[in-house]
């Protein structure tokens, strides 16, 4: 069978953070406000023996309870594993903690707008969000350094912000903040590095070109810096970096304010990286066109990924199938498949907590549908019928409580195996859905869950009804329960491929061993690329992300039981993960 481990594929994301109404308690003096920056440091999985790991920290922001960093974090995500981290917040000026909280990162990406508002200890709101990361195929980068036009004892610093346009609104989203400076100093401010990638609009972030960005509208925002009360803003202009290339070489004042004393100069400008032109004396007056190049690989826009799709707005949906064949043995007597133990879980509720806790992160109604197969009812046996009171549950615990259910309504446990029914029952829910969410401009994509005991009795007749609906938003994912011999599902991971056709289905087996990571890695590492793919054969390309017009609702933060994390500082401002401790215990159903 498929080895899933050697198939595992995992995406650059980019972590942002912002903060609001933070403690202020440690700060000495009451009117002062604290300078926040947070260290993030990512968790080990639930149940391993890894240690924690501090990824980075942000730049302190002076003198404020809502803190929005410019400093961002890049992460590996791999869909089917849970990714903890610990976000702690401090006070630069005493280095004490002033708020902390954990997050995961496949429950931000299953948000609305892939972002989440969490409550943090003791006080305050984190907002995080998770947005799509690929390096500039054109690395780079422009350098410039401004000096004051006024003089003055007071300290000022200043922003670099890009324009963001959408079909809505168009927003300035700050890339790089200066250190504070007088006016007057001789130097002026240090020279900047920003990569022209930052500045690129996000239409243009979109091609991984950032050679035109040069042309992408800039604002230059001044702030006088104090120590006490809140910065003041001094003033602003826009422009673009090749303004700032003639501002250069013409030497020209740039004023903050229409018709006020206050300007700066841009002291010096280059550029570095491919493309290299150092002089910042580009002729950028010229009419003439510039030459079209041949395309190259690097050149092609790059294919949509499955965070592409997530942050675009694309649900999935689960559905549940469970096997109540004979083979499982009777439900009443300790040990066999669907013996129930209040202190204990089967493999059948496991596997339900592992996979259904990963994909319902990524459905905002977390609404699912649980059948049954291979059941007796009336003396008919019936091959997909519904488990439990209702047609549709709500999250795991839903699922969880239809699968009970399922046992007190006099079925009878019969055979044979087979999966064709549910597969085209689950085919032509998932081309509904599809359709349901297109018609509101969005995406859907389906998961199936086959949970089964047994091997399937007409591997020929499932043969044909994958290939019938190998053109559906689906994928099947399927998992052997107990210790049963199941060579004979080998074909469900070879066939497909022999003949041509669209992967569709991944079988893999419960073993006893296994924890729950390794479980939802080898379950879920091919529904990334077979999403993928399914889309960009239809040209359904992702979403363009809408920026968020409603507040976002405040949650707690994330339960992890398994370890805290402390930071220590040394004289020089160096940081270092001091402590790991067990807070709780883990428990046997937390770590399913």
């Amino acid at each position: 069978m498929k080895d899933g481990r050697n198939k595992r594929k995992t995406v650059p994301v980019k972590l942002i953070l912002q903060a609001s109404n933070l403690s202020n308690k440690t700060s000495f003096f009451a009117l002062k406000k604290p300078s926040p920056f947070a260290v993030v440091t990512l968790l080990p999985p639930i149940g391993s023996n890894k240690e924690a790991t501090v990824i980075g920290q942000t730049e302190p922001i002076p003198n404020t309870i809502h803190p929005q960093w410019i400093q961002y974090f890049t992460l590996e995500y791999e869909f089917g594993k849970d990714t903890f981290l610990d976000i702690t917040i401090y006070n630069d000026t005493t280095k004490k903690p002033i708020g902390s909280g954990t997050i995961e990162v496949g429950r931000i990406l299953g948000k609305r707008h892939n972002s989440t508002a969490s409550r943090l200890t003791p006080s305050g709101t984190l907002f995080a969000q998770i947005v799509p990361f690929e390096l500039p195929r054109v690395a780079r980068s422009v350098h410039f350094a401004f000096e004051g036009g006024v003089r003055s004892k007071l300290k000022y610093y200043y922003e670099v912000h890009r324009r963001d346009f959408f079909s809505s609104s168009a927003l300035w989203t700050p890339v790089y903040r200066s250190e504070p400076k007088r006016m007057n100093d001789t130097l002026g401010w240090e020279k900047c590095s920003i990569p022209l990638y930052d500045i690129a609009t996000n239409e243009l972030r979109a091609t991984s070109v950032d050679g035109d960005a040069t042309d992408c509208p800039i604002r230059i925002m001044f702030w006088e810096h104090r120590k006490i009360n809140r910065h003041q803003v001094l003033g602003s202009f826009e422009t673009t970096v090749a303004g700032l290339v003639l501002a250069c070489k013409h030497e020209r004042e740039l004023k903050l304010n229409e018709g006020s004393k206050e300007y700066v100069k841009v002291a010096s400008l280059n550029f570095s990286g491919n493309n290299e032109d150092n002089s910042g004396e580009e002729d950028l007056g010229s009419d003439l066109p510039p030459p079209i190049a041949a395309p190259t690989p690097q050149d092609l826009p790059p294919k949509p990924t499955f965070v592409d799709y997530c942050v675009g707005g694309c649900e999935l949906d689960l559905s549940v199938a469970i096997d109540f064949t004979s083979s499982n043995g009777s439900p009443t007597i300790p040990g066999s498949p669907h013996y129930i133990d209040p202190q204990s879980l089967n493999q059948y509720q496991k596997a339900i907590i592992a996979i259904g806790s990963i994909v319902t992160k990524y459905d905002s109604d977390q609404r699912s549908q649980v059948w049954g197969f291979g059941a007796k009812y009336g003396g008919c046996v019936r091959h997909v019928f519904q488990a439990g009171d209702e047609s549709h549950v709500t999250g795991v615990k839903g699922i969880l409580e239809a699968y009970r259910q399922t046992f007190t309504r006099g079925l009878v446990m019969s055979g044979p195996v087979v999966f064709t029914n549910v597969i085209k029952y689950a085919a032509k829910k998932a081309r509904m859905k599809l359709a349901k969410a297109q018609a509101e401009q969005q995406l859907s994509y389906s998961i199936l869950l086959i949970l089964t005991h047994g091997s399937v009795s007409d591997v020929e007749a499932t043969k044909n009804v994958l290939k019938e609906v190998a053109d559906s938003p689906l994928s099947i994912v399927i998992i052997g329960i107990g210790d049963n011999d199941f060579s004979r599902m080998q074909f469900l991971d070879d066939f497909q491929n022999e003949e041509g056709g669209r992967d569709i289905c991944n079988f893999v087996k419960f073993e006893a061993d296994k924890d729950r990571t390794v479980l939802t890695e080898e379950a879920l590492n091919e529904v990334p690329s077979q999403l993928t793919s399914y889309f960009m054969s239809r040209n359904m390309l992702p979403s363009q992300p809408e920026p968020k017009e409603e507040e976002i609702e405040v949650e707690d933060f994330i339960a992890y039981p398994e370890c805290t994390v402390a930071h220590t500082f040394d004289p020089t401002g160096g940081l270092h993960l001091s402590e790991r401790g067990h807070s709780a215990p883990v428990t046997q159903q937390y770590n399913w």
